[in-house]
């Protein structure tokens, strides 16, 4: 992470930043935590349900509410259905609100990690995991006139 110095024009990076307690006075920093979903596709289909389009479609207005933030979409098999799995999440989102093919992030993940992942996950092969990173923005201050 790093933090804007409005004296320059490139950004400055700490080690500490995550210690820091506080942030340059010129900008307002807005946060948006973590979002985490789970969707879990029928065996053998790569079909959304109504349930799986109420979480998408939760998904897709924060993506277009908060135009910073990104999606990444991972499964944890890598064959022709996942492909299918993963795309027609992507593009679903992308088409119902028409976000950027830049800010949906499409992960296979390894085998060893798979293999951490079926511990936990007894339906691990037709679920879906829906990321939203932590983001956090420096927004324009319309007192100082900056960013």
């Amino acid at each position: 992470m790093a933090i804007h110095s409005f004296s320059q024009t490139n950004p400055i990076s700490h080690p500490l930043i995550t210690e820091l307690n506080h942030y340059p006075e010129q900008g307002m920093l807005v946060a948006f935590p973590t979002h985490y979903d789970v969707i879990y596709f029928e065996n053998n289909s790569s079909q959304l349900t109504i349930n799986m389009k109420t979480i998408l479609n939760n998904i897709g207005y924060l993506l277009d509410t908060y135009k910073e933030t990104y999606l990444v979409i991972t499964l944890h098999t890598s064959d022709d259905l996942a492909y299918d799995r993963l795309y027609s999440v992507a593009d679903y989102i992308a088409m119902q609100f028409k976000i950027e093919q830049e800010r949906i992030q499409i992960i296979l993940t390894s085998q060893e990690e798979t293999k951490h992942y079926k511990q936990y996950e007894k339906n691990w092969k037709n679920s879906t995991e829906l990321i939203m990173p932590k983001t956090i923005i420096v927004t324009y201050d319309p007192e100082l006139g900056m960013y």
